[in-house]
Formats: C-alpha cells, structure tokens, sequence
C-alpha cells in the first residue's frame, strides 16, 4: 500500500503525460496547430474547412455497435485508468455543414479543447477514488485539475456498472454523480459519455478509459526503487 500520496500522484500525472501525447495524435492537433488554425480567415472554403474538421476531431469514434456486451462486476473496475477524450466526427460534420464560417471555427475550436482532454482515474478497493485531469483551453492554456472523493457500484447490467461517485468541496458540501460506464468485451476497457454545453450537444462526447497494467503494490515498489537510486 502506497503510504506517501506525492508518490501516487506523480504516478498519475506520468500517466497524464505518456496519454497527452497519444491523445495529441489520434484524437485532438497539439496546441502549436490548433492556434494557427484559429488564425485562419472566415473567407475559407468549404473543403478546405472539411479538411479543418478532419484534423481536428478523432478520426475513429466508440458507437455502441463497437462494443461487444459484457456483464462486469464492481470487482473490475479497482485499478488506474488512463481516459481520452472522442467525439463523433459525422455528427459534428452534420452540426456545422450549415453554420457560417466564424460559428464553425468556434465549435471547432470548443470541439478540439474537449478532445484534448485527458484522465487518469484509480478507483481503489476501499472505496475511494483519485483523478487527474489535463486539458487545453480555447486558447491554447494547459490546465490541469484534480481530486479525491469516494464511489460504490449501485447496479450492475449486462454491459456496465452504473456507478456512484462522491466529492467534498471546498465548502464542505458533499457533490454527487451517478455515471454509467460500459465495457468492452476485454474487460480493460469502458466509456462514459459526457455531458457538453449546446454547441457540441448530440455528437456523441465520451471518454474511453482503458485500463493500466500496473497494480496499487507495484506502483508503491516502483516509486521507492526510484527513491533508492
């Protein structure tokens, strides 16, 4: 068991950074393209601002159809768990095809901070939780925000866990989510979809979490073999 949390947590943000970098190249441009392309003028071409919508969201979408049921229990999901961030690209294509040129860059803007995001999340067998989160703003800040809280399995389906998730704020209020997370037939993977503001409404925001190999005890060993040297 893991007795110093700056351990853990440094753990999680090293998961953060290898993810970020995956995450830049299959689902979101880095930071360096995304602001040239806000740069560029409204007087730009339909093609040319397909060509836009195709860097800037994933490439390859979780539907439903691409996952396979499974019935998990509350014992598959203790462990860390590196998300990233996908949206449906037809639906968004669909959204914009109509707009002006200046409404589709602010979406697509919108589109490519939220695809920038990444989580690592450790739900642990005693009922807490810990996550870490880093995303790009609009403007191209990195941000970064995390926190502990609790969770309980409140159903068990055919193909998910819907669960329970308590935080603490800061004004001593107690916050609550109820989410529910659908697995892959692997087991080491599941998505939850994600609730977004209008303009990204209907296309399908989700986060894939895939599961890490390393367990709570070698995350421990590894920080202090680290420390010795």
């Amino acid at each position: 068991m893991l007795k110093d949390r700056s351990s853990r947590t440094h753990f999680l943000f090293s998961i953060l950074v290898t993810g970020f970098v995956v995450g830049a190249l299959g689902c979101s441009e880095p930071s360096s393209e995304t602001s040239a392309k806000s740069q560029t003028t409204t007087s730009q071409t339909t093609t040319s601002q397909t060509t836009t919508l195709d860097s800037q969201v994933a490439s390859e979408t979780t539907s439903a159809s691409t996952i396979v049921e499974t019935k998990p229990t509350s014992n598959d999901l203790p462990g860390i768990w590196l998300g990233n961030a996908v949206i449906d690209k037809a639906k968004l294509t669909q959204k914009i095809s109509s707009l002006t040129p200046e409404q589709q860059e602010m979406i697509l803007a919108k589109a490519s901070s939220f695809l920038s995001t990444i989580m690592a999340v450790e739900y642990k067998t005693d009922g807490t939780l810990e996550n870490d989160l880093e995303m790009v703003s609009m403007d191209g800040q990195v941000m970064r925000d995390g926190s502990q809280g609790n969770w309980r399995v409140l159903e068990s389906r055919d193909n998910g866990l819907v669960i329970e998730t308590s935080e603490t704020l800061p004004d001593g209020t107690i916050a609550k989510t109820e989410s529910f997370l659908k697995f892959f037939a692997d087991g080491n993977r599941f998505v939850t979809a994600v609730t977004l503001g209008p303009d990204l409404r209907d296309c399908d925001a989700m986060i894939v979490f895939e599961k890490q190999q390393l367990t709570g005890l070698n995350v421990a060993d590894q920080n202090l073999k680290t420390e010795r040297r």
